[in-house]
């Protein structure tokens, strides 16, 4: 078979052109990406990232398929495919791959075991708190600050999936889950002076706004000379209005008669036929309005109902804030458990958080603990915890799935540049044209190279003890056949060349998302900045 033509200089700078930009948004997402599952990202953060990396896993098939498809226009001589069926072809290669890459992750997370959620769930609460220090890993490694590094974010990313295949994991970090769990509760609260400051104020705020209405009704005693009062002055008012216009209640002219109704009824409720000369219907109109607008602040003469519960009218603040029902309903709005009570002033924060907060998110911390250690069952489809086990799960998978394949598309159009820049400067010799003419053997050359290269070379996070025991585990967790034990070791090996990977390459891609691409963010910005 003889070799296909050569393809034309322009063409190919171009390719190569287009291939240079797509590393670069690939390498910056690549670091951003590590910035993002290696700290604590929240899964609205992981989704959205996803859909920056399948895009441009996307674009990469894409450039792929064009270049394989002008190839075959090339040999043609410019005759099929034409260059509307490359542009469509590249168009659906794209989307197609978006599309896999969606469905082999959701496909992975719905197909996960409920051991596996379960363990999933427990495995995220340690990752977080080694991101935040509140926890460390015997035998990692002694520098506080690996988890900012390259190394360290690559294998917090790992942890997930690693983790999961420790035996009686549960019974290694039962000691320590309580204190995590803890620590979560507290932080999402936005600790004692955050909590403090936000929802206890806030609550005590509108308490009291509640209070003044109640105290400003009139009491039960006053309620009839409050009706009275209000009586004599609506009808007077009344009056003066007809007066002004030289009627009386029982001279309104009868064109005029519908239009004085409603003036009426906009201040008093009396009925839609009242007779305008009816005194006794309007006072006890009048009389409804006042009974109303004071059971709205004290519940009238039997008092106001809070949260299932009476307040007697007259109540001072204290007497008022401290009440069960109001306690009740302060305890609702501020999702605290039962048997907290709270005042309306404390002399201290250090008070506050002693006598309300600690109690509180202790309470809080043991009914996480139940989810945390419920039944396997439970995260199973349909099981109480399996929504929780699923969000678990995808927490676990994607990021190093992510990694995975944002590296693999890296070191395929690495391969691929390598092939052209080849193509570049000895394609115009015949001679040497012809032996470097198939793109593929280059391609699968360069990756393979890249990957050895990888899977050989050490840092300080692979050479750790925790490391190679937790790799262990792995692949001890393998069923006792071939195929799984081969699964296995190519997982551990994928996990390996990621981290060693992103270790290396980690400040090269930073850089070029920071100073190329004028710091680009993938829709992710971190807390601290």
């Amino acid at each position: 078979m003889s070799a296909s033509p050569a393809m034309p200089r322009k063409q190919l700078f171009s390719i190569i052109g287009l291939t240079l930009v797509y590393l670069l948004f690939e390498l910056a997402f690549n670091a951003r990406l590590l910035d993002v599952v290696g700290g604590t990202a929240t899964q609205d953060q992981i989704h959205h990232i996803e859909i920056y990396g399948r895009s441009l896993s996307g674009a990469a098939v894409g450039l792929l398929v064009m270049q394989w498809l002008l190839g075959r226009r090339n040999a043609s001589k410019n005759q099929s495919p034409s260059g509307m069926t490359i542009l469509l072809a590249v168009a659906a290669s794209g989307i197609l791959t978006y599309g896999v890459l969606k469905v082999i992750v959701d496909t992975a997370v719905a197909n996960s075991s409920a051991s596996f959620r379960r363990a999933s769930l427990n495995i995220v609460l340690v990752q977080r708190a080694l991101v935040q220090g509140t926890v460390e890993l015997d035998g990692l490694t002694d520098d506080a600050k690996l988890f900012a590094q390259p190394a360290g974010k690559a294998f917090l990313a790992q942890f997930p999936l690693m983790a999961t295949s420790i035996d009686r994991l549960d019974e290694k970090i039962r000691n320590a889950k309580l204190t995590l769990i803890t620590t979560q509760v507290s932080e999402a609260l936005g600790q004692a002076g955050g909590f403090y400051n936000n929802q206890y104020l806030t609550a005590v705020k509108a308490t009291q706004e509640k209070w003044q209405r109640y105290s400003k009704a009139p009491s039960a005693q006053d309620l009839d000379g409050e009706i009275a009062k209000q009586q004599d002055k609506a009808w007077s008012e009344y009056l003066n209005d007809l007066g002004r216009r030289g009627w009386t209640p029982s001279t309104v002219p009868g064109m005029a008669r519908g239009a004085v109704l409603r003036k009426v009824r906009s201040r008093v409720p009396v009925p839609s036929n009242w007779d305008l000369a009816d005194e006794a219907t309007f006072r006890d109109a009048v009389a409804a309005k006042v009974r109303k607008r004071a059971g709205a602040a004290t519940g009238g003469p039997k008092g106001l109902t809070v949260h299932g519960q009476r307040l007697a009218p007259g109540l001072g603040w204290n007497a008022f804030f401290t009440h069960p029902g109001v306690q009740a309903e302060l305890r609702d709005q501020l999702h605290l458990p039962a048997g907290v009570s709270l005042q309306s002033a404390y002399s201290s924060g250090a008070e506050f958080q002693r006598e309300v907060f600690d109690p509180m998110v202790k309470r809080l911390a043991q009914d996480e603990l139940t989810r945390y250690d419920a039944p396997v069952d439970d995260f199973a489809n349909g099981g109480k915890l399996a929504e929780r086990g699923l969000d678990a799960a995808r927490l676990a998978l994607v990021p190093p799935l992510a990694l995975l394949f944002s590296l693999l598309g890296a070191m395929t159009h690495l391969g691929k540049l390598s092939y052209l820049g080849v193509k570049g400067v000895l394609g115009w010799k015949p001679h040497w044209g012809e032996r470097i003419t198939h793109v593929w053997p280059v391609l699968i050359g360069v990756v393979a190279m890249i990957w050895i290269t990888l899977s050989w070379t050490e840092n300080a996070v692979t050479q750790s003890r925790l490391y190679d025991y937790m790799r262990q585990q792995m692949r001890d967790s393998a069923q006792p056949t071939v195929t799984s034990q081969a699964w296995k070791w190519l997982q551990t090996n994928g996990l390996h060349v990621v981290a060693v990977g992103q270790d290396l390459g980690y400040p090269l891609f930073e850089g070029i998302r920071t100073q190329v691409l004028g710091g680009i963010t993938y829709g992710y910005e971190e807390s601290h900045h």
